[in-house]
């Protein structure tokens, strides 16, 4: 905004009003916008300047009413930004002037110059404005500065500023990300310390420019960083040309890459953050893929994940406060910390809830570590209301070993045993797989149905058979679910109930299903190019679908016999999902992407199924074959399939009820608006291709 259209207000000092309002009169005549306050002498002339708002003073030192020497007195003692000009007649103008520049008038003008005063006022309002607009501009930079020096304190990268190589400041992620206490003991190393030596030499000239002298473009580099104990860590450095106490220095960001351990990148740490939670739980989840195998999740170091929560910590900031509350919960937080100190990695995942990583724990540990952790780590005793037999905390934790679920899944995983412990359930782990979780006593069965297995595999005894998805609404397709026989050596026939257990615990289970996937895909090439419009619903287990590189198997397969992905179903079973959700996410994007179709069996055991079908794109969903037994006489299962029906339709899903018994279903399923049926009833499983009349 101009001068000319602002407004000066004036405080005139003049024993006379006429000849304030002849100054003011002549500086509108000449264009300036000017309101004027009249003080006939300089007492209080902090208070009139304050009370008035005034920008600028004019005195009439040519008035001999007017004390100069007062003027410029009270006018030194003023603390605001207000220019002085003095209005002196011609014959006293040099005596003045040397008045003037001790006591800090802007300028001296000769009465009657209306020119000369209009240029001066005009001048010097000019300059205050710019004034103001720079002490703004110095308030923004300063808030700037404490905004961004508080940003920097809570922040999960590392942030230092460091001056001819030497730290200067740092914030606690810097230094919990090299394990140092404090900024005192950070002092005594250099940056270049920090560092792997074969890298020292291509950093010494970066460091030098953090003198200020030539502002050079940020730098940006991969380091390998050294910590206080001589462990190394990949970091990506980001450094940039700063200020710190206004002098100049580099500003170092540091960002550890996955693969490094840190506890506390958080800017404040797992035991009193209340910030940056999100980046704690993405560096949890950066923690759990260091243990795994990026190529086929094979577990390399076996560990336990532990979800530790305070139990009705809502309850107990609404009783006590949330100041207060949240007290609470940083104490419980710090004795947690101080606990597993050195046993793994600890990160606050929310208020009330941490994710805790040690590696090599078995069951009997992992069950001794929790309840140590639930028996030692309490609130402050004023809030445990004198039952001191009561744990403060729900634990939940879950081993991981052999071929691991997503990151995501893991954590979900010991979440949710915290929630059900939090129900009375026992604390404990959920085996990691369907292996663990169907595994029997009798270990030597299946050491001799293992054997089998791989002599089958090894000899080309194992064999599919096809059992038919029939429409109930008139679909032309032939759809065939895949199953699987095996032919031992002495010519026994062994159904899949019989030795896909033993091959899920022994290991075998992903071998398995590649040979049946593969099969699968040659034979319905064949049968395609037969002329038969026909598809194939093929089981995936777990060990398979973690692998994240079996889409890329599926794919190499559909290119060897030229067989087209929506040729192909694959399913899964409900109960794996949701310890699998996010793994079955990405599978099941994966196979939309080369047009495969996607089934979810044993369909309707989940309490809430329409939030399965809310998280998964699905094309079909098989009932569990539970629900068409006896389903005539049975109005409750009528009910539920009814229901479970209408729910798939609404997801523009398709419904198949296995295991039909008997043609009265038929009709009960006709009616509740299934889309298919499967079961014996129909047709045994097969090796043929063929629907039987």
């Amino acid at each position: 905004m101009s001068v000319q259209t602002q407004n000066a207000t004036l405080l005139i000092i003049a024993s006379e009003t006429s000849e304030a309002e002849r100054l003011i009169s002549a500086l509108r005549e000449d264009g300036f916008a000017a309101k004027s306050v009249a003080v006939p002498h300089a007492e209080r002339l902090d208070e009139a300047i304050a009370q008035r708002g005034c920008d600028m003073i004019l005195c009439c030192s040519h008035d001999r009413n007017i004390d100069l020497d007062a003027v410029l007195t009270a006018y030194r003692k003023l603390d605001g930004d207000v220019p002085l000009i003095l209005i002196a007649d011609a014959e006293n103008a040099a005596a003045d002037l040397a008045k003037a520049r001790r006591g800090g008038a802007r300028d001296l003008i000769r009465r009657n110059d209306n020119e000369q005063l209009k240029l001066a006022v005009t001048r010097e309002f000019a300059d205050l404005l710019r004034r103001r607009d720079a002490r703004g501009l110095i308030e923004r930079h300063q808030l700037c500065e404490r905004r961004s020096r508080e940003l920097i304190e809570v922040t999960s990268a590392g942030v230092a500023f460091i001056q001819d190589g030497l730290h200067i400041d740092a914030n606690p992620a810097y230094l919990a990300l090299f394990g140092y206490d404090s900024m005192d003991d950070l002092q005594g190393a250099t940056f270049l310390d920090l560092v792997v030596p074969e890298q020292q030499k291509s950093l010494r000239d970066v460091l030098r420019g953090g003198d200020g002298s030539a502002q050079a473009a940020p730098l940006e580099r991969d380091l390998t960083c050294r910590r206080a104990d001589g462990t190394e860590f990949k970091a990506h450095l980001f450094a940039a040309f700063a200020e710190f106490d206004s002098e100049p220095c580099l500003r170092l960001l540091l960002n550890a890459m996955n693969g490094s351990r840190t506890v506390n990148q958080t800017g404040s740490d797992p035991a009193h953050g209340e910030v940056g939670q999100r980046s704690e739980l993405t560096r949890l989840l950066d923690e759990i893929e260091t243990h795994i195998g990026a190529e086929d999740r094979r577990v390399e170091r076996p560990f336990a994940i532990f979800y530790i929560r305070v139990k009705d910590s809502m309850t107990l900031m609404r009783d006590l406060g949330l100041t207060s509350g949240l007290e609470l919960l940083n104490a419980f937080a710090s004795a947690l910390a101080a606990t597993v100190a050195g046993r793994g990695f600890l990160a606050r995942l929310s208020q009330d809830g941490f994710g805790l990583i040690v590696d090599g724990l078995g069951e009997f540990d992992a069950k001794a570590l929790a309840e140590q952790i639930a028996a030692t780590v309490r609130l402050p005793s004023h809030a445990t209301k004198g039952d001191s037999a009561t744990a403060d905390c729900d634990i939940g934790y879950y081993l991981v070993s052999d071929r691991a679920a997503a990151a995501e899944d893991i954590i979900n995983a010991a979440h949710r045993l915290c929630l059900d412990h939090a129900h009375h359930a026992p604390v404990g782990s959920p085996p990691t797989s369907l292996a663990a979780r169907t595994k029997q006593e009798d270990a030597d069965d299946d050491t001799a149905i293992a054997r089998k297995i791989e002599d089958a595999l090894h000899h080309d005894r194992l064999k599919l058979v096809y059992q038919p998805i029939i429409s109930l609404m008139g679909d032309n397709q032939e759809n065939y679910s895949v199953l699987m026989r095996l032919l031992d050596a002495e010519e026994n026939l062994l159904e899949g109930k019989d030795f896909i257990g033993p091959a899920i615990r022994g290991g075998l289970i992903e071998e398995i299903d590649k040979w049946a996937i593969r099969t699968a895909i040659r034979v319905i090439g064949e049968q395609r190019r037969a002329g038969h419009n026909l598809g194939l619903f093929i089981n995936l287990s777990e060990d398979t679908f973690r692998n994240p590189s079996v889409v890329l198997w599926i794919c190499d397969c559909l290119r060897e016999f030229d067989v087209r992905g929506n040729w192909l179903t694959f399913q899964f079973q409900e109960e794996l999902v949701t310890s699998n959700l996010t793994s079955i996410s990405k599978l099941v994007e994966s196979l939309k992407k080369i047009k495969c179709r996607v089934a979810m069996n044993r369909f309707g055991e989940n309490a809430h199924p329409e939030r399965l079908l809310q998280g998964l794109s699905l094309d079909f969903v098989l009932m569990k074959p539970e629900f068409a037994q006896g389903l005539a006489d049975d109005q409750t299962k009528q009910q539920q399939i009814l229901k479970l029906a209408n729910l798939a339709r609404e997801f523009n899903v398709k419904s198949i009820v296995t295991g039909v018994e008997d043609a009265r279903a038929l009709t009960v399923l006709w009616t509740a608006g299934v889309d298919y049926v499967q079961g014996n009833f129909l047709q045994r499983p097969s090796p043929t291709l063929e629907v039987q009349a």
